[in-house]
């Protein structure tokens, strides 16, 4: 019996990417069947500017990923990026509800509730996700959820991840016009954490860097759970303009350069130079943002870089040096409970190694956001942490609340 089929949609500012996936429940086996990258048009720093070539790109992604499957994608999950991504903290307090002063879910569910109002009330800012990160009853720091607790007194913090509200909207519109009904939307550094990071760095503190065409994302991760995120519009094209102008090129020729590292020796030194200064400009951004909130050099499990940017020459040296942190490129992988089709020498059949290729392909690091969509929408995938059970948890009430504004 065929298992669940997830599809997926990453729009980014230079390539739009559609991953096609498939989930048994029965055997928690997981297959990548389909794979799609386009060139993207109509976007900026991962804004949409131009709806209507935002949703050809998506239409063009969409069809030769059909091409590979053999069928027609009716539903997909989506990821939303760019740089109107950020977050918000709230705390909040209520006064104990019960009688005998004991911590209830009401309580709980009261406290999440006025913070969501509270955030809801800001102009323009559409909640993608809350996560409650640290409880207090009368000022005492609770581990864990504080139900059974008692006091006169509950306190939460909560982490909001924040999208911008015409840009969301613009989005799924471009998705539902290119034919194909939204399930659900996550940020794109939550997505993309769920393949590139262990239970085990997640916990320790790491930080997931997203180095795009023309936007850099960060998420920071502690205690198992996402404590802040920044987009800056910078990204991996700055480098290729910057090659191309430096060396008078055409642009493929910088993007091999950027990426392979390949050049005449006389110009060895100069690429270099330029590569390092953009590149450094990239991680003074981070560090900057990692002292604000208190987190540089104090991450040990260290960054892990994705996007398609994460491929070009030095940047992992050039990382460690500059960060003060342990630097790696994301290799993505899933969740340790499934089992990837295509990696058992033991399998037969004809597409298995077409099915190990495009498994491999999906490793890259430009595939993290549209593989982690993909672990995420399987119904039975393990909830790792509270973070993604709110996810969970919002997502349906934020569908619902922008369809009201599709035609």
């Amino acid at each position: 019996m065929r298992g669940q089929i997830i599809a997926s949609i990453d729009v980014g500012s230079s390539n739009v990417r559609v991953a096609v996936c498939e989930y048994s429940r029965k055997d928690g086996t997981f297959s990548v069947r389909a794979l799609a990258k386009v060139p993207s048009d109509g976007l900026k720093n991962g804004y949409i500017v131009n709806p209507d070539a935002v949703t050809a790109s998506i239409g063009n992604a969409l069809r030769e990923a059909e091409r590979t499957v053999g069928e027609r994608i009716k539903r997909a999950i989506v990821s939303v990026g760019g740089v109107g991504l950020g977050t918000v903290i709230d705390v909040g307090t209520v006064a104990i509800s019960r009688a005998d002063s004991l911590v209830s879910d009401f309580d709980i569910d009261r406290l999440l509730q006025e913070a969501e109002a509270r955030i809801g009330e800001r102009p323009n800012t559409r909640i993608l996700h809350a996560i409650p990160s640290e409880y207090k009853v009368d000022g005492r720091k609770i581990l864990g959820k504080p139900g059974g607790y008692s006091g006169n007194k509950l306190e939460q913090k909560t982490t909001f991840i924040t999208a911008a509200a015409p840009h969301l909207d613009a989005l799924v519109k471009s998705v539902e016009d290119s034919g194909v009904e939204v399930q659900e939307v996550y940020a794109a550094p939550i997505a993309e954490s769920m393949v590139t990071t262990t239970a085990t760095a997640r916990n320790a503190g790491t930080l997931v860097a997203n180095i795009g065409a023309q936007t850099v994302s960060m998420l920071t991760i502690e205690d198992g759970l996402p404590t802040s995120l920044k987009v800056f519009p910078l990204g991996s094209t700055d480098i290729t303009h910057d090659i191309a102008l430096g060396l008078r090129i055409p642009l493929e020729a910088a993007e091999s350069i950027k990426i392979n590292g390949e050049q005449e020796k006389k110009n060895l030194k100069r690429v270099s130079e330029i590569t390092e200064a953009r590149l450094s400009d990239i991680f003074e951004l981070i560090d900057t943002h990692l002292k604000k909130i208190g987190r540089s050099g104090l991450l040990p499990a260290g960054v892990v870089f994705t996007g398609e940017g994460a491929h070009t020459k030095g940047l992992e040296n050039l990382g460690r040096r500059q960060l003060g942190l342990p630097v790696k490129i994301a290799r993505n992988s899933i969740p340790d409970e499934l089992t990837a089709v295509g990696t058992d020498e033991g399998a037969s059949g004809k597409n298995i190694a077409r099915m190990r290729e495009r498994l491999e392909k999906a490793r890259g690091p430009e595939w993290s956001t549209a593989l982690g969509l993909c672990v995420l929408g399987m119904s039975a995938a393990p909830e790792e942490s509270l973070g993604i059970r709110m996810a969970r948890k919002t997502k349906n009430s934020l569908m619902g609340f922008l369809k009201q504004f599709l035609p």
